[in-house]
């Protein structure tokens, strides 16, 4: 915008033109510096952004050749909200400070492609997979202990029939040779299930860690 450089102007009264369609009578002296218009209306000191103004008008001048050459009037289209903001910051700013700028609007940000969602989808279902694949070896480690116990305590039961029976131990080594090899496996059937958890543990961790969305491990 053609604005005017610094100003002191020493006529009586002056009119800001604003972008708005606004005209503001002055008291005196009208300045512009650091792009800050700074003027007095009503005894009171006022300033607003060079931006907000459309030009300046001499009040007593008019159109004569003392006249500044005007700006090309293009006005712009502002809503009723947007005057009633730039009045209420007038009658708030009276130290002379600058206004402060209009509170910046944040944007949504762009919808993800075609290729950006196959990607997601994609890393979804590896992680899915992932999960699948240590519940399926916590399962199958407590399906290996479970049919350890479930020997031990059938063979158990037969060896107490037969001794119930009055069978000699020599009747039945064969069995305990069974049972001892059943109870000497379980401690590691047990220690294969806790590994397992464990695993799967840090693996949901590590997924918290890198944000993975809960739902994926499920």
């Amino acid at each position: 915008m053609n604005l005017l450089p610094i100003l002191l102007l020493t006529l009586t009264t002056s009119t800001l033109l604003l972008r708005s369609g606004d005209r503001i009578t002055t008291d005196g002296a009208v300045r512009q510096e650091n792009g800050v218009v700074m003027f007095r209306s009503g005894g009171t000191l006022y300033s607003l952004p060079a931006a907000e103004v459309e030009r300046i008008e001499d009040g007593e001048r008019g159109a004569t050749g003392g006249e500044r050459a005007a700006a090309p009037q293009t006005k712009l289209r502002v809503s009723e909200e947007d005057r009633k903001r730039l009045l209420a910051e007038l009658e708030q700013n009276h130290a002379g400070t600058t206004a402060p700028p209009q509170q910046r609007v944040e944007t949504l940000p762009p919808a993800p492609t075609a290729a950006q969602q196959q990607g997601s989808e994609e890393n979804e279902w590896e992680w899915r997979r992932q999960a699948l694949a240590y519940e399926e070896s916590i399962r199958r480690a407590k399906e290996d202990l479970q049919l350890l116990e479930t020997r031990a305590h059938d063979v158990q039961q037969k060896i107490f029939q037969l001794i119930a029976l009055g069978y000699k131990p020599q009747s039945f080594t064969y069995d305990s040779s069974v049972l001892q090899i059943t109870l000497d496996q379980m401690p590691a059937a047990r220690l294969e299930v806790t590994r397992a958890e464990r695993a799967y543990a840090e693996f949901r961790e590590e997924a918290r860690r890198r944000g993975v969305m809960p739902g994926w491990l499920r």
